[in-house]
């Protein structure tokens, strides 16, 4: 997992106090239950516990809904009975400070000084000790927030999106489902920032931004992956689930509005797109990445403002790239 908190086994016993009112379960505990959990303390996190006493991670109702959504009816049954700790998205682990390290980081040098390290991957957040009142959730989540988040935008950034994706293509082989990949680039972006300036442009970022949240799926993961490039994930999609987002958000862009000083702003996007039906286990994440980034290609090198899809299977054969209109009755094959 790349979002950790260590820190020496004294602190993460007594973690529980240093929370507040966020819920403990112990392992073992089935979904099924912990659903209970969240309802029952109207929270949006629990702490799993060990049974020495001591904190293995951080759970959030999110990752519990998420991961029920994207279960087949099939498999509801045997979800309900998986254990909490399948769902840990943060790990809480031990860490031991040696003396030198305190004293070159300016800490207290008396020896066997235990440290606590916020850690986002290979990011430090943050270290303190044991004086400090290190592990106040109210101050922790808004830290781990701010390092997956895009600034301008507030969508999650490329790290998180990293993260995520394969996060949801384990899942998606796991579980048989569908996942899909879209690739969204804003058109002459460069022509806004050398007509309009750096401030105006990132306006018209945090606009599509917007756009491109609202017409997917409140579990669906859309990011800024950089500059003006957005993604976006649909696990357990059809083809439909993946164009109608594609139509969607074609349309919602061409109504933006959008003018600086009394001039307009033209706005469209080439879009690109990639959706795995059938042989997830055969295939990897970057074979979707690949063909989705192919067909913004296309869409880019064939006038601009339109969408292409294409579909993968698990022997490695794709179909034919299909490009996907706003206007839903008109869907051409490419040439």
């Amino acid at each position: 997992m790349d979002s950790r908190i260590s820190g020496s086994a004294s602190q993460l016993r007594d973690t529980g106090a240093e929370l507040g009112q966020v819920p403990i379960v112990p392992t073992g505990t089935v979904l099924v239950d912990l659903a209970q959990v969240f309802a029952r303390h109207e929270t949006q996190h629990v702490l799993v516990q060990d049974s020495a006493g001591g904190l293995l991670g951080i759970v959030s109702a999110d990752d519990l809904q998420n991961a029920m959504r994207t279960t087949s009816d099939a498999g509801l049954t045997a979800w309900h009975h998986r254990a909490v700790e399948s769902l840990i998205s943060v790990a809480l682990e031990l860490e031991e400070t040696p003396a030198d390290k305190g004293e070159s980081l300016n800490l207290s040098p008396a020896s066997e000084m235990d440290c606590v390290s916020i850690r986002d991957g290979s990011d430090l957040l943050a270290l303190m000790t044991n004086e400090d009142v290190l592990l106040s959730w109210n101050r922790l989540e808004p830290a781990l927030a701010r390092a997956a988040t895009d600034a301008l935008t507030s969508l999650p950034n490329r790290a998180h999106f990293e993260r995520r994706f394969q996060e949801e293509w384990q899942r998606a082989s796991r579980l048989g489902l569908t996942l899909g990949l879209l690739i969204i680039d804003v058109d002459h972006f460069k022509q806004v920032n050398d007509t309009f300036g750096h401030l105006r442009g990132d306006m018209v970022l945090a606009a599509v931004a917007q756009c491109c949240q609202k017409q997917f799926r409140s579990y669906d993961l859309v990011a800024r992956y950089a500059g003006d490039e957005f993604v976006a994930v649909t696990c357990g999609c059809s083809v439909e689930d993946i164009d109608l987002p594609i139509r969607r958000l074609q349309e919602s862009i061409r109504s933006l509005d959008l003018r600086f000083n009394d001039v307009h702003v033209p706005t469209s996007l080439s879009i690109g797109a990639s959706v795995i039906c059938s042989g997830l286990n055969q295939l990897n994440a970057n074979d979707l990445l690949h063909s989705a980034d192919q067909c913004l290609y296309r869409a880019k090198h064939s006038g601009r403002n339109r969408a292409y899809r294409v579909e993968l299977f698990g022997n490695g054969s794709s179909g034919t790239p299909t490009r996907v209109d706003a206007t839903p009755q008109v869907v051409e094959h490419a040439d």
